[in-house]
């Protein structure tokens, strides 16, 4: 009977990477604990660029193994399921909202990460098309809850604001479970040419985010989780409009 030996293969630097996600995930919990929530965004941001070099590198080096990927699935829900939840609980709902309706809306973010993290590693197992994710990741999700307290990180200390982001953490939530498709940036060639429109588009890019960091994360991760649901009900629109247009050409044709 034959095993697959990757299975039990342990790869030095993609697993490295992933335990420096995890060790960013901790020190933004102690930051929060210290009621330095702009720190403890910053740390979560870390977190997840580590993530995305874990990920961009184990498949550059083809050191990608079902280890590696039940450890990623571990750190990933710590450092961006139970660490954003943990802020969120301190900084966005304990100031203003009851304890228990704080505990609920943070807890409703922690177990649809989970969930999300779940179903990912079942779709592993299948062959599908890199190019998108079913559903938003945890990452992304984690990113704009980061991006939200890195412009503000004044703890909430009005009943409204709190209630907006009970309704964001709703919808982050959904978006993480549903069956929606986002496109993975990360899915890229690093030997792929680009033209000069484009590299010069990305330098203003890269040079305004120095400029301005705190107003570009929140727009830009703002941009990615509505991404997914903008294409969905594109794509909703544009097939029914090709059913009218289809239904149209056989009445015309009778």
């Amino acid at each position: 009977m034959k095993t697959d030996k990757k299975s039990g293969e342990i790869y030095l630097l993609p697993n490295i990477l992933t335990l420096v996600n995890v060790s960013f995930g901790f020190l933004s919990v102690l930051a929060v604990f210290d009621r330095n929530y702009s720190r403890a965004a910053f740390w979560i941001v870390m977190a997840a660029i580590i993530d995305g070099f874990d990920g961009i590198i184990a498949r550059a080096t083809r050191t990608h193994s079902d280890y590696g990927i039940h450890l990623d699935s571990l750190a990933d829900a710590f450092s961006f399921c139970a660490v954003p939840t943990i802020l969120l609980y301190f900084w966005g709902f304990r100031p203003v909202a009851p304890s228990g309706s704080g505990f609920f809306f943070s807890l409703i973010f922690l177990i649809a990460g989970i969930l999300r993290l779940a179903r990912y590693n079942v779709l592993q197992k299948q062959k599908l098309d890199r190019r998108f994710y079913k559903g938003l990741t945890t990452p992304s999700a984690s990113l704009l809850i980061a991006a939200i307290v890195l412009y503000h990180p004044q703890p909430l200390s009005i009943k409204l604001h709190t209630f907006i982001l009970a309704f964001i953490v709703i919808a982050l939530s959904f978006c993480m479970i549903s069956n929606i498709k986002y496109r993975n940036f990360l899915s890229f060639n690093f030997r792929h040419r680009i033209d000069i429109l484009r590299a010069f588009l990305l330098a203003i890019l890269f040079i305004s985010l120095f400029i301005y960091p705190k107003i570009l994360l929140l727009f830009y991760f703002s941009l990615n989780v509505l991404s997914g649901p903008s294409m969905y009900f594109y794509g909703l629109l544009k097939n029914r409009r090709q059913k009218i247009l289809s239904s149209k050409a056989k009445e015309e044709s009778l």
